[in-house]
C-alpha cells in the first residue's frame, strides 16, 4: 500500500491507494472533485493534476500535446493515465470553483391550480343511523375517488377517529393521496427541477399564494463520468453499478438540493407534497433509474417520453411520504423534457409568429415553429461551448474568461471578476469574433501571418502571438492562450449549430425573414455576447435585432407544470405537434454544415 497526499480545494486528503491503482479513480472514490470530460479516455486533458513528489512518469505523446511543454515540465500529469507505485503528492487546482449556474427564466403567467391539493374536511360522525364505511366517509363519494395506496385504507379508521373526525385531504386530482389529521391546509409546498448535463436548478413554492421561496443550484455530480451523455451512457453499460451509480448520484444531489431549500425557507421536508422535473431524456432515464443504453447509438431509441407521475418515495426522493414526482414528457432521444419544457414557458407553441428557440451546450437543441407546427432537431456542437476540447477551456466558474476585447489592447472580463484561471465558452465566441474583426484571423479561421497592428492601441497584440508547441497561438494572459486548434474547434460547433437552423429554415419551408423571434435558453444564450455570435455566423445575419436570451426556459417550464396542472395538457400538446428532424443522416445538414465552417 501507498500513501497519496492529495492537495486539494484549501484542503488535504491522505489516502491509500493499492499498488498500480489508477490517480483519477482513487481521486473520485474519495469524494474529490475533479473535471473529467471524456471520463478517463485521455482526450479532454482536464483530470490533469500536478506532482509535487514521487514517481513522475515521462510524459506521453498525448499529454505534451494537450498539456503544452511547459505543464508537463512542471510536473503536471493526467490523473486517468497515472497508475500508483509509490507514495506520492498531488496538487488537484481549481477542485472548488464556484459555478456560475443560470436559475432565473422568463415565464408566462399561468392560473395557480397546484398538481397536488388539499381539502379540510369535518366528518359526521358514524352512528346507528349513519354507518357510512369509513373511506367513503372520508371521501364522500367513492366511485369519484382513486386510492393507489392501499397501506392509507389501513390507516384510516385510526386516524379519523384519533383526530376527531377533523381532516385534511391530499389529493392530485382525483387521486387521493394522503388523509392528514387536522387542517394543514396552510403546510403544502412543492419544489421544481431543470436537471441539465452539467449543472441543476432546483424552485421552492408555497402551493397556497403561488409564492416562490428560494432557489438553490449546483453542479450535477454525474460529470465526473465525463461531460457528455454519451460518456455516461457508456459508464452505465461498461460498469456492472453503473446504472445505480448514475441514480444514486443524482437522487442524492436532489435531497441535497431539497434539504437546502427547507432550511433556507424554514420549512421541513415532509411539507412539500410534489416535485417537477425537466431535463434531457438521458439524464430523466438516470433519474427514474432506467436503462439510457439504446439513446447511444442508431436508431436511438429510448425506454420512454411520456408524461409520468409517480411516487417521490419510489425514487427515493425525500419529501412527504405521500409527494408524487412528475417528469415532464420528452419528444425523442435526443429532444427532452428540457427543450419541452422551454417551448412551453417562451410560449412560442401558441404564437402566429414563427419563432426560433436554441439551447447551446454538448448538443444544441432547436426548435422552429408557432402555433400550427414545431419542428425540432439536436445538433451535436461538442463540448466546444462549454470549454471543453478548448487548450484552456473551462467550464462556467468563477474565474473563467466570458469576454474579450482586442480594441485597445487585450482586455478580458471574468466571472466574479477574478483573475482568469481559463476560458469557457461566451469567451472563445468572443475572442474569434474579435479576432475576425482585427484581422488576426481570417473568414476561414486561419491565423493571418502577415497580420500588423493598425493602431497604436492594440500593436502590444502583436507581441501576444507566438508557437506554442507547433501551433499558432494568440496569448491571452501568462497561463491562457486561444490557439489554432481552438479556432478550429469553435468552427465545428458553430457549424453544428448554424448547420441544424438551416435544416429547419428548409424543412418548414420558410425564409429566415419569416423568423419573428429568436429565443436563446440556458447559461450560454444568457451570457453570449450576441454580436459576437452574429460575427462569426453562429446565428445567421438575417436574425439581426430578433435575438432574447430567456434564462432557464427549461425551468420556467417545470414551475409552470408544478404550480399549473393546466399546463400538463399543453405540454403533451407540444410533445405531439413537434416534428423531430434526425440530422446524422439527412444530406441538407452535412451541406449546410460545410458552408457553415467559414465565418
Amino acid at each position: 500500500m501507498y500513501d497519496v497526499i492529495i492537495k486539494a480545494g484549501g484542503r488535504i486528503y491522505k489516502i491509500q491507494a493499492e499498488q498500480g491503482q489508477n490517480l483519477m479513480h482513487l481521486i473520485r472514490k474519495a469524494n474529490i472533485n475533479i473535471n473529467s470530460i471524456c471520463n478517463g479516455n485521455g482526450t479532454c486533458g482536464k483530470c490533469k493534476v500536478r506532482i509535487l513528489s514521487g514517481y513522475l512518469p515521462d510524459a506521453s505523446e498525448n499529454e505534451l500535446a494537450r498539456l503544452g511543454s511547459d505543464a508537463v515540465e512542471a510536473g503536471f500529469r493526467f490523473s486517468c493515465s497515472y497508475s500508483i507505485v509509490s507514495d506520492i503528492e498531488v496538487l488537484l487546482e481549481n477542485s472548488s470553483v464556484q459555478a456560475q449556474i443560470v436559475t432565473e427564466g422568463r415565464h408566462r403567467t399561468t392560473t395557480l391550480l397546484p398538481i397536488v391539493s388539499k381539502e379540510n374536511v369535518i366528518l359526521q360522525k358514524p352512528d346507528l343511523s349513519c354507518q357510512k364505511a369509513d373511506f367513503e366517509r372520508v371521501t364522500g363519494n367513492a366511485s369519484s375517488m382513486e386510492l393507489q395506496n392501499i397501506q392509507l385504507l389501513r390507516m384510516i379508521p385510526e386516524l379519523i377517529r384519533e383526530s376527531g373526525y377533523n381532516i385534511t385531504l391530499v389529493k392530485a386530482g382525483t387521486h387521493l393521496l394522503g388523509v392528514e389529521a387536522g387542517n394543514t391546509i396552510d403546510n403544502l409546498y412543492g419544489a421544481a427541477f431543470d436537471i441539465g448535463t452539467t449543472t441543476i436548478a432546483a424552485y421552492l413554492f408555497k402551493f397556497t399564494d403561488g409564492k416562490r421561496l428560494c432557489v438553490h443550484s449546483d453542479l450535477n455530480p454525474q460529470r465526473i463520468f465525463g461531460a457528455d451523455i454519451i460518456s455516461r451512457i457508456k459508464h452505465t453499460i461498461d460498469e456492472k453499478d453503473g446504472l445505480q451509480e448514475m441514480h444514486t448520484l443524482i437522487i442524492n444531489e436532489i435531497n441535497s438540493c431539497i434539504n437546502a431549500m427547507c432550511e433556507k425557507a424554514n420549512i421541513e421536508r415532509t411539507g412539500i407534497y410534489a416535485v417537477t422535473f425537466a431535463g434531457n431524456t438521458t439524464m430523466l432515464h438516470f433519474l427514474l433509474n432506467i436503462s439510457a443504453s439504446n439513446i447511444a447509438s442508431a436508431p436511438f431509441i429510448p425506454a420512454v417520453t411520456s408524461m409520468l407521475n409517480i411516487g417521490a418515495k419510489e425514487l427515493g426522493i425525500e419529501i412527504n411520504a405521500c409527494g408524487i414526482a412528475c417528469v415532464l414528457p420528452s419528444v425523442s432521444a435526443y429532444i427532452g423534457a428540457d427543450t419541452v419544457g422551454a417551448v412551453l414557458s417562451t410560449g412560442m407553441y401558441r404564437q402566429e409568429e414563427i419563432s426560433l428557440l436554441i439551447d447551446i451546450g454538448t448538443n444544441g437543441e432547436i426548435v422552429l415553429g408557432n402555433n400550427d407546427n414545431l419542428y425540432a432537431c439536436s445538433s451535436a456542437a461538442g463540448p466546444a461551448f462549454e470549454g471543453a476540447g478548448i487548450r484552456n477551456g473551462i467550464g462556467s466558474v468563477e474565474g473563467a474568461i466570458t469576454g474579450i476585447s482586442l480594441h485597445s489592447g487585450i482586455q478580458i472580463t471574468t466571472i466574479g471578476d477574478t483573475s482568469p484561471i481559463g476560458i469557457c465558452g461566451t469567451g472563445i465566441v468572443d475572442a474569434a469574433a474579435q479576432m475576425l474583426e482585427t484581422g488576426l484571423i481570417d473568414e476561414t479561421g486561419r491565423f493571418n501571418e502577415n497580420w500588423q497592428p493598425t493602431s497604436e492601441e492594440n500593436s502590444c497584440i502583436a507581441e501576444r502571438l507566438s508557437v506554442i508547441d507547433g501551433i499558432k497561438a494568440l496569448q491571452i494572459s501568462r497561463d491562457i492562450a486561444i490557439t489554432q486548434k481552438d479556432i478550429r474547434e469553435l468552427q465545428n460547433a458553430k457549424a453544428a449549430i448554424a448547420a441544424g437552423i438551416n435544416v429547419l429554415v428548409k424543412q418548414a419551408g420558410i425564409s429566415f425573414d419569416d423568423i419573428k423571434n429568436v429565443y436563446l435558453a440556458g447559461g450560454f444564450g444568457s451570457f453570449i455576447n450576441v454580436n459576437s455570435a452574429l460575427k462569426i455566423s453562429l446565428l445567421p445575419g438575417e436574425l439581426t435585432g430578433k435575438v432574447t436570451a430567456c434564462g432557464n426556459a427549461a425551468g420556467a417550464g417545470a414551475i409552470m407544470a408544478l404550480i399549473s396542472k393546466a399546463s400538463f395538457k399543453r405540454l403533451e400538446a407540444i410533445k405531439e405537434k413537434t416534428t423531430y428532424i434526425e440530422l446524422s443522416g439527412n444530406n441538407d445538414f452535412v451541406d449546410f454544415y460545410i458552408e457553415s465552417m467559414m465565418f
